[in-house]
């Protein structure tokens, strides 16, 4: 099962960072070819079964400090 988002930025970095921050969940990204307004788009899919794994992690990482 995946989940399917929209990420709107402005910049390349913004997008790096985006994908950075999402690694451990994302299955693929496509860049939108239009280029033309203020805003750029990006699609990504994210794995489910990764998201909720990551998540668990996180969590007992918060409940152990």
């Amino acid at each position: 099962m995946s989940v399917k988002i929209r990420i709107s930025y402005t910049t390349d970095e913004e997008l790096a960072g985006v994908i950075r921050l999402l690694s451990p969940v994302i299955k693929s990204y496509k860049v939108s070819r239009k280029r033309e307004g203020k805003y750029r788009n990006a699609y990504a899919d994210l794995d489910v079964f990764s998201l909720m794994k990551h998540k668990l992690k996180t969590e007992r990482t918060k409940s152990e400090a």
